[in-house]
């Protein structure tokens, strides 16, 4: 063998041993630990949408529809949509819209409600709402009931809705 090449390579196996050796402790030392700076950043709709006073209407005895409203706040610059709302006590939820045709109130079932890039969609008595239809059991003033919400990433986040007679939640400071 060339005596050049008989010292090179002994040369350049000890520098890749060494550079191996190097980089193999270097990355034993790397820390792994949580700190502050490294918090998780919010990424789906469910984590960066907010949800102002969630409420439910109260029902009477032997009433077996009611509405569902709030505010959904999107500080994000993504526009998403809520494309459905699950409710245990109920055989069926639908997303609703209320307008006026004329001198007729019209209520029609949609498919989702959009919520603008860094804005809000407000869900309330006589636009947007939620029907909660075939309900199992009275709501009463006061209590509170648990409402799942669907966005458009298949997100999911889940609201306590107080119940309560519309006058009562839409008291302003």
């Amino acid at each position: 063998m060339n005596p050049f090449l008989r010292a090179i390579i002994p040369a350049i196996l000890l520098t890749t041993t060494i550079g191996l050796y190097a980089y193999d402790n270097k990355t034993e030392t790397v820390n792994t630990s949580k700190s502050p700076s490294s918090a998780i950043v919010p990424t789906t709709a469910a984590e960066l949408i907010t949800v102002i006073q969630p409420r439910i209407r109260a029902t009477a005895p032997g009433q077996t529809v009611s509405g569902a409203f709030m505010t959904l706040v999107n500080n994000s610059a993504t526009a998403y949509a809520l494309t459905s709302v699950g409710f245990s006590g109920a055989s069926n939820v639908e997303i609703h819209e209320t307008s006026m045709n004329g001198d007729m109130m019209r209520m029609r079932k949609v498919s989702q409600i959009d919520i603008p890039a860094n804005g809000s969609a407000e869900l309330k008595p006589g636009s947007y709402h939620i029907m909660l239809i075939g309900l199992e059991k009275e709501l009463k003033t006061g209590t509170t009931e648990t409402l799942t919400l669907t966005f458009s990433d298949d997100s999911q986040k889940t609201v306590e809705a107080l119940v309560g007679t519309l006058s009562e939640q839409h008291k302003h400071e």
